[in-house]
């Protein structure tokens, strides 16, 4: 445990620890979430935790284009009114919400999971591109 936090009892320590393990929580920010937590209705909380594990339980990634998806294959690959001969290749699925959102996009996903970085050592056996092969091997995508 952190000796910032000893003074803080230690389940209390130890969700700011958690807190701060994600991407983006620096240690302030560990601490006002862990502190709201505290504060926040049982029912509310029980809800937050219960909608995190539902998450890890219940979804996985698309065996065609690799996003999130509580079913399989996706909403999107599934649907029959998406141009199947067009595939956008995206680094995370957040980028697919964004281009979901602006409606003007109509063909199929594929989602690397993220970009090659040699300095962190993330090369293309790290990212989905062999399932990419795949598919454009299919013969069905054109674009």
């Amino acid at each position: 445990m952190n000796e910032q936090h000893s003074a803080a009892p230690a389940p209390v320590a130890r969700l700011i620890e958690e807190f701060h393990k994600l991407p983006g929580v620096g240690p302030k920010s560990a601490q006002r979430l862990t502190y709201y937590l505290l504060r926040m209705p049982a029912a509310e909380a029980r809800a937050l935790a219960e909608a995190i594990l539902d998450v890890k339980e219940r979804i996985t990634f698309c065996t065609v284009c690799q996003n999130v998806t509580d079913g399989n294959p996706c909403r999107i690959c599934a649907s029959d009114r998406r141009d199947r001969s067009i595939i956008c290749v995206v680094e995370e699925p957040l980028d697919i919400l964004a281009l979901e959102r602006s409606g003007s996009y109509q063909g199929l996903y594929h989602v690397l999971h993220g970009a090659i970085s040699p300095m962190d050592g993330i090369g293309p056996d790290d990212l989905k591109i062999q399932e990419l092969l795949a598919r454009l091997r299919s013969g069905e995508v054109a674009e």
